[in-house]
């Protein structure tokens, strides 16, 4: 079965039940890709190395890689990468395999210039299996690169599924008494509060530099986005752009990104 015990949860789910290329067809979802595009450029200089774990079928990927940039992308989910592959056809700075988020060892140490972990978070149930995967990521990044961590948070679920899909009982029995949704792999998604997310770095060997909302609430206004004009939505991301790292934006995005550096190596 490998390092990763619940990979065909995952790779069923994504396989049976889930077309990753519609992902970003919403102007909600489009929302969360343009953010974290906007950040990834901002600390990925042209020509550096850029690893993505969890690359899905390549939307960040096969972009970054027809920006110039020198791109290996990682996919767990083997019909992904397949077509991840068909994208990138005529590409020479990309490189798709198929791989786990646990275990890059096929990378040495301090290779990439950006480690990015965009899906893998959402997908892992224990605390040793997110730790080892922050650490892989960690490890394979180079001293002052940068590593950018994507992952869900527990208030956008409730309010996603528990109001929306009027499902809060069955919600209400996955949580603790904190209001925290136990990770369970039948369910498919782990979610987090941020303090929660932010805690597993406490002993990583990197300097926090910040955590954006990278769609805020628009996952539960994709209605009302559908009905705007293009210029008022083009309005939208310029002001969202200029408030997604306030703290009243991120507690009830979707979608978090968590921005680190890798610190260097006492001599």
């Amino acid at each position: 079965m490998g390092i990763n015990k619940y990979k065909d949860i995952i790779v069923n789910h994504y396989t049976a039940n889930y077309n990753e290329d519609d992902r970003f067809n919403s102007r909600s979802t489009r929302l969360e890709y343009l953010t974290t595009m906007k950040y990834i450029k901002e600390y990925a200089k042209k020509g550096c190395k850029v690893l993505e774990v969890g690359a899905g079928t390549g939307a960040y990927s096969v972009e970054l890689a027809k920006s110039g940039f020198d791109i290996t992308a990682v996919e767990l989910v083997p019909k992904n990468v397949e077509v991840m592959k068909q994208k990138a056809d005529g590409l020479d700075n990309i490189k798709c395999l198929q791989g786990d988020a646990l275990d890059l060892s096929t990378f040495q140490d301090n290779t990439f210039d950006v480690v990015l972990n965009l899906g893998p978070m959402y997908h892992l149930y224990t605390q040793d299996d997110k730790d080892r995967a922050i650490k892989e990521s960690v490890r394979v990044c180079k001293e002052n690169g940068i590593c950018i961590f994507a992952y869900l948070t527990h208030s956008a679920i409730v309010w996603a599924f528990g109001v929306r899909k009027n499902s809060m009982d069955a919600l209400l029995k996955a949580m603790d008494k904190d209001g925290r949704i136990i990770d369970t792999p039948e369910e498919v998604f782990s979610s987090y509060f941020i303090e929660d997310f932010n805690k597993q770095f406490d002993n990583m060997p990197t300097t926090f530099l910040k955590n954006v909302a990278t769609d805020s609430i628009a996952n539960n206004m994709r209605e009302y986005i559908d009905l705007m004009s293009e210029e008022d939505y083009n309005k939208l991301i310029n002001w969202h752009f200029a408030t997604c790292e306030r703290l009243d934006q991120q507690g009830l995005s979707s979608h978090m990104i968590y921005i680190c550096k890798k610190n260097e190596t006492q001599k």
